[in-house]
């Protein structure tokens, strides 16, 4: 990840996020080298995306999430019954994730958080760069905090040839 960059606000969020399962990168950092998995989960409507980041002297940090498609649109679940509903389009060649609303899901009931009290609007986007590779860029933007969390870089596909890396 050529950039990991969070405001104050989002590295205090990141903190103490780490309490339901760590859904934010903890800290900041330039050229942290990070390894994507996917997985099947237990349920056939999910699946498990795993971000490890690598940052120098430091333990490796698990991020995870699991994306469970329902009618009403995908969600996005991070831990202790947290997540979000994302709109999923395509603009421009690029495929957008674009939060609605967040929720928390306790027993068999769903409250969603206002906007104030959540992260802010999540917009990610993958960008298609040809040969195995894509760009990938993350932004959380609050209301009131402005960006709390950016994160931008080029990843390959595993087995994807490793020549012309390009940006």
């Amino acid at each position: 990840m050529q950039a990991v960059q969070c405001s104050w606000a989002g590295l205090l969020l990141a903190q103490l996020c780490r309490l339901i399962g760590t859904p934010f990168a903890p800290y900041r950092g330039n050229d942290v080298p990070v390894v994507i998995s996917l997985r099947h989960s237990d349920r056939p409507d999910s699946v498990i995306w795993d971000r490890e980041y690598r940052y120098p002297q430091r333990a490796a940090v698990l991020v995870r999430s699991t994306k469970v498609s329902t009618p009403d649109g995908l969600l996005e679940c991070v831990g202790c019954g947290f997540g979000m509903q994302l709109a999923v389009f395509e603009a421009g060649g690029e495929l957008h994730f674009l939060s609605r609303r967040y929720f928390w899901r306790i027993g068999g009931w769903t409250l969603w958080l206002p906007h104030l009290l959540s992260p802010g609007t999540a917009h990610v986007i993958h960008a298609d760069l040809g040969s195995g590779r894509f760009r990938f860029t993350l932004s959380i933007r609050h209301p009131l905090l402005g960006t709390v969390f950016y994160q931008g870089g080029v990843f390959m596909r595993e087995g994807a040839a490793s020549e012309n890396p390009g940006p």
